[in-house]
């Protein structure tokens, strides 16, 4: 016993109270760090601000999303107009928060569907391995031999995409790769656990195993990979629109809208301006969010 505990009196509830601030849990610890991580708490309330803006911005205005009137077409921003309006007189706050939610969905929906089948095929190749293993991964770098924008480019054209299904498709059929082999490397490492080995000599089938004990045991790592990956996807689904091989007029997303306005760039920038600042400010906050739940993640910050 330290001689400074030795003559100081002892009180029970004191002593319980300090093992129990000391000893937290997985997820309570990761809150924490990431509490402590001010620009991850920034990121936080930035997002908030951008998914309640695409949310309910547009019913601050009382104009619809294809409302035209060729009277104002080209206006600058007003009191009016607070994002001018485009080349047929529809109001561009309203288009830019519509614009938002798609872009967004699409963002989300195409990250969390590589994550499942990243996880579900990593998680196979790496708990089974042997031949099974080194086939699958055979077919991994079959898919990263050819760089994702081209493959994604190239099933755009084949599908003459006309709708958000066609567009996650061709952003999903190898954007899965990069996740599973994270996935595979972490499940490599928890194969050889105590825990693992239990579960076996258990007789518990390896589906089983990997549903109750290894894929819990990487909720922070496939968080993280979903929360950086909806960026990547909200730029490709633009740059696509962009060119013309995304969605398509009168859809509306954030890259449509840009595509829209580039003829007029010169004469009325601004049409261009604001669904600009809108994807990389929501951009910069999935990045700042993704790279802050990393830190809270990793066992080295504990």
């Amino acid at each position: 016993m330290d001689r400074t505990e030795q003559f100081m009196p002892y009180h029970p509830e004191t002593k319980e109270t300090i093992k129990e601030e000391k000893i937290r849990g997985y997820w309570s610890t990761s809150i924490c760090i990431f509490l402590r991580n001010k620009i991850g708490v920034f990121s936080v309330v930035l997002l908030a601000v951008i998914v309640v803006f695409c949310l309910f911005g547009q019913h601050l205005r009382p104009f619809g999303v294809q409302e035209q009137n060729t009277a104002i077409k080209n206006m600058a921003p007003s009191a009016a107009h607070w994002f001018g309006t485009d080349q047929l007189g529809r109001d561009l706050f309203v288009r830019v928060c519509k614009g938002g939610q798609v872009s967004i969905l699409i963002g989300f929906l195409a990250s969390l569907i590589v994550s499942v089948i990243g996880v579900v095929y990593g998680s196979i190749s790496g708990y089974i391995g042997g031949k099974t293993d080194l086939i699958m991964m055979r077919i991994v770098e079959v898919f990263k031999g050819v760089p994702h924008i081209v493959i994604v480019i190239l099933l755009s054209i084949i599908l003459d995409v006309d709708g958000i299904l066609p567009l996650l498709l061709a952003l999903t059929v190898s954007g899965w790769v990069n996740t599973a082999q994270i996935i595979r490397g972490q499940v490599m490492q928890l194969r050889n656990q105590e825990f693992i080995l239990a579960a076996e000599c258990l007789g518990m089938k390896g589906r089983q195993i990997i549903v109750r004990h290894i894929i819990p045991n990487m909720m922070g790592i496939i968080i993280v990979a979903v929360t950086l990956d909806i960026p990547t996807f909200i730029f490709e689904e633009a740059f696509l629109s962009f060119v013309g091989l995304g969605l398509k007029n009168p859809s509306v997303s954030w890259g449509i809208l840009i595509s829209l306005a580039q003829g007029n760039l010169a004469h009325y920038p601004y049409q261009i301006a604001f669904p600009a600042a809108a994807i990389s400010v929501t951009m910069i906050a999935l990045n700042l969010f993704g790279n802050a739940l990393k830190d809270a993640f990793d066992p080295k910050m504990r």
